[in-house]
């Protein structure tokens, strides 16, 4: 009976050292700020995230720019949009029909099928 019980402590030890609390580290979120307006961009691209730190950190130029999908995604409230984390990146340059307020793209979503607001600053990591 002392075996069974010392197994059964063991196997709980086990599953709750094996539950994380660490965040996921697939993924980062950083708070973008286009004027007096902001939203969230999850990226999931390890090379893209270090372009968004090192925008954050001032040592590169640039703004996102990805493809739009409907929802938040779980991330960008109180938007009904979010950029796509898997093909969001920082660019230079893009053509100016994806710039805009994050509002704009909020009540014209129908034409954005990306979206890269040109004046948008990494502001934070979170």
């Amino acid at each position: 009976m002392k075996n069974r019980s010392a197994i059964a402590v063991l196997g709980l030890a086990f599953v709750f050292s094996s539950c994380s609390t660490e965040p996921d580290s697939s993924y980062a979120e950083f708070v973008v700020q286009v004027e007096t307006e902001s939203f969230v961009a999850r990226i999931a691209d390890p090379a893209a995230i270090l372009q968004f730190r090192q925008a954050m950190a001032g040592s590169r130029a640039g703004f996102p720019a990805g493809p739009l999908r409907p929802g938040d995604g779980g991330f960008n409230s109180p938007w009904s949009w979010h950029l796509d984390p898997g093909e969001t990146s920082l660019v230079e340059a893009a053509i100016e029909v994806c710039d805009g307020m994050p509002s704009y793209v909020e009540t014209h979503q129908s034409e954005f099928p990306a979206y890269c607001p040109w004046g948008a600053r990494i502001v934070a990591e979170r």
